[in-house]
Parts: C-alpha cells; structure tokens; sequence
C-alpha cells in the first residue's frame, strides 16, 4: 500500500497514526528487555510519560530525605554523648549516599528513563521522515513536519537537562564521600559544632539536585505536549 493511503486508513481515529508508526520502526518491532518489562505500554510517549512519574517519585523520597537529615541534625546537637553525635552523623551520611545512588540509577545513560525518552524521539523521527517523503499536496504536510520538528528538539533539551542532573548528582556524591571522612575527622578531635555545620551544608546542597529533577519533569511535559498525534 503506498505511503500516501496510510492515514487515510486511520482518518476515523487521529491518534493511532502516530502509534501505528512508532510500532512499525525497528527499534520496537522485536519484544525487548524493556518491553518485556512494559508489556502493556507499547506507545513510547506513553512509557515516558510512566517513566517520568518514577523520576518524580524518587525526586520526591530524596527530597523527603533532605528533611529528615536536617531534623536528625538538630537531634544530634542536642545529645550529651560525643560518641552518640559521631555515629548518627555517620549513619545520616551512609543514608544519604544511598539515596543519591538510587536517584543516578534513575537517571542513568541506561535507565528506564533514558531509554523511553530515546525511543519516542526515534518514533518522532521516523514519523516526521515520512510526512517529508509525501507529496507538496499532502493535507497539512508542512505543518505536521514543523509540529513533529518542534517535538524533536524538545526531547534534545530533556536529554540535555538529564545530563546535567545526572553530573549533578555524581557531584553531590562525590562531595557526601569527600565531607563523610571529613566531618567525621572532625567529629573525633573535638570540633562538633563546625562538623555539624558542615553536614547541615553537605544536606542542603543536595536540593540542588531535587531542582534539576524538577526541570527535568517540566522539559518532558513540555515534550509531551509537543508530541500529539496529528490529526489528518
């Protein structure tokens, strides 16, 4: 059947041209790892969407984390025992750390994440590809190819600002292992007041991270947004 007959096949029902598309492309035509993960998500823009709300999530828990660590500080300032104050500060470090190894799984080149986002870009590209092999004539042609153009580079800015959380992130653990040993140092030849102040700036600076996830989740909705189905 030519190119050309495709949507009108599909003009009773404007959003399974996209999906029928996307499906099509190589990269989903085989059950994967990941689809074998998602068996009732086949829509890309649909697993992203489910992706981002993981990322949410964990962005969410790690900020909740934040505040706990603040309040286990306060906590710490008040105990009478050197030896209690070095080993909660100690444990908080240790939680910390492992939270901020699972917020970089989520955010991993390897992710659930990553990979939906690359996929419904793949599935734009493969859509736009074919409204540019249609006739000048084609009803909304130049349209749809700007629509699914725009869409496009959206997706490059949520892999832009990926990569920055995820960078980000790696900082922040980098410092946590750093500040760990320090303040603990610290801790242990009689400057409490100062290791505790620096854990408190250790703690905060982790916000910056719950920011990035949060640009991250608005440049994949503004995505979204960029990607409806086009009508024919």
């Amino acid at each position: 059947m030519p190119d050309r007959f495709i949507p009108t096949r599909l003009r009773l029902r404007p959003g399974l041209l996209l999906c029928a598309l996307l499906l099509s492309a190589p990269g989903w035509a085989q059950e994967g790892q990941y689809s074998a993960r998602n068996p009732n998500r086949s829509n890309p823009t649909v697993i992203l969407e489910a992706e981002m709300s993981n990322i949410r999530a964990s962005s969410a828990q790690l900020g909740a984390r934040i505040q706990t660590a603040m309040e286990k500080l306060k906590e710490v300032e008040r105990l009478t025992s050197e030896q209690e104050k070095e080993t909660q500060v100690d444990s908080l470090f240790f939680t910390l750390r492992d939270e901020v190894y699972g917020v970089l799984n989520k955010l991993d080149l390897n992710s659930d994440f990553a990979d939906a986002l690359n996929r419904a870009k793949e599935g734009t590209i493969v859509l736009k590809s074919w409204y540019e092999r249609q006739p000048p004539d084609y009803p909304n042609r130049e349209q749809s190819i700007a629509q699914l153009e725009r869409a496009i580079q959206e997706y490059d800015i949520v892999d832009e600002r990926l990569n920055q959380s995820r960078t980000l992130a790696q900082e922040k653990l980098s410092t946590i292992m750093r500040q760990h040993r320090v303040i603990l140092q610290e801790m242990k030849i009689g400057k409490v007041l100062e290791a505790i102040a620096a854990a408190r700036s250790v703690v905060e600076g982790l916000n910056d991270i719950t920011q990035a996830m949060t640009v991250v989740e608005q440049k994949t909705q503004q995505s979204l947004q960029a990607s409806v189905p086009i009508a024919n």
